[in-house]
């Protein structure tokens, strides 16, 4: 399989699991600031699942652009300082957006052309979630999760997460914006972002469900609403030499 090019209305999720390569084996296409980070992890775990990451964000992109993994020039902007962390801008003029995320045993990225973007994968928590409530959720939302079964509520709680922090991450906000000030849709619809205290209209930001595996939840978020994206999932084996692409128009 190799990866096909993505048009404007395209939006490629790549999936990669930490465990199915030694760091060794990836750190060659990180840059400097990338080593560097890496090396600040103090947790094993932790450490490869940013350079899984990393390297899968480039790999891909590179995939897309036609140009070797290292090559691509990318740089990572926070908002509220000038630390090199943060979302990911691939610095090119082919208009191509990038958001990574990873919880447990899996690593995502998303590329598209269709406008900024954000994905959030998360591991579904196996413990109560009824002290992250009311931090992390609405008075409306509250109310939803307390009409479910005790053992449905944490899978619930994960999807509405991930559609929060999938939506900030697109915006570049992150968790800077309080997540109980975003509103979603229930879990059990279709998602959708209702009311945010951002001046972008809620309609205008699209979200897709994405699907990481059993355990995990799983959402996209692309800023505009000019034509539906569509959303196809890879897995990161496709992303062979031969997988090489032009950017589409």
């Amino acid at each position: 399989m190799n990866a096909i090019a993505l048009r404007t209305v395209d939006c490629h999720i790549w999936w990669a699991d930490p465990q199915d390569h030694a760091i060794e084996s990836l750190v060659g296409v990180l840059n400097g600031t990338e080593l560097k980070r890496a090396a600040a992890y103090k947790r094993e775990q932790d450490r490869q699942r940013f350079v899984t990451a990393a390297w899968l964000l480039r790999t891909a992109a590179g995939a897309q652009l036609g140009i070797a993994p290292e090559r691509v020039p990318i740089e990572r902007r926070c908002m509220s300082c000038d630390k090199p962390h943060g979302r990911p801008y691939i610095l090119t003029d082919d208009g191509l957006h990038a958001s990574i995320s990873h919880s447990g045993n899996r690593v995502a990225v998303a590329l598209t052309t269709a406008g900024p973007v954000g994905v959030d994968v998360e591991q579904v928590p196996t413990a109560p979630v009824s002290e992250l409530v009311g931090c992390a959720l609405s008075r409306d939302e509250q109310e939803v999760l307390k009409t479910l079964p005790d053992r449905h509520q944490q899978a619930a709680f994960a999807r509405m997460w991930v559609c929060k922090e999938a939506v900030l991450k697109a915006t570049g906000h992150g968790l800077r914006i309080s997540p109980h000030k975003v509103e979603v849709s229930a879990p059990g619809e279709e998602p959708a972002l209702l009311s945010w205290p951002l001046d972008i209209p809620p309609h205008t930001v699209q979200l897709r469900t994405i699907y990481p595996g059993e355990g995990y939840a799983g959402v996209v978020a692309v800023l505009g609403d000019d034509q539906p994206i569509r959303v196809s999932e890879w897995d990161a084996t496709a992303l062979r030499p031969s997988a090489a692409v032009s950017a589409a128009a």
